[in-house]
């Protein structure tokens, strides 16, 4: 899963360089207790990206059972922008 870990005691002191860490070079850092992950600390940016993939996921899925899985951009524009799209 990943190659640097922490434990929980090493990671509450060493918290603010490992946080900078992670958020410099995207990788991620497990934390563990008693020799068991129970946390890992990733990047903002792979959160986003791991959040865009989990949307498109459940946009293909309702895709695929034929359901309405969005709105129409026109309506999307009105919502945004307010009025209609020129």
């Amino acid at each position: 899963m990943t190659e640097t870990t922490y434990s929980i005691v090493e990671a509450r002191a060493r918290l603010g360089a490992i946080a900078r860490m992670v958020g410099a070079t995207r990788e991620p850092v497990a934390i563990t207790d008693h020799g068991q992950t129970i946390a890992i600390l990733v990047s903002p940016a792979d959160v986003l990206e791991l959040e865009e993939l989990r949307a498109l996921a459940a946009y293909r899925a309702h895709q695929e059972r034929g359901e309405s899985a969005g709105i129409p951009h026109t309506e999307a524009h009105r919502r945004v922008f307010g009025g209609d799209e020129t």
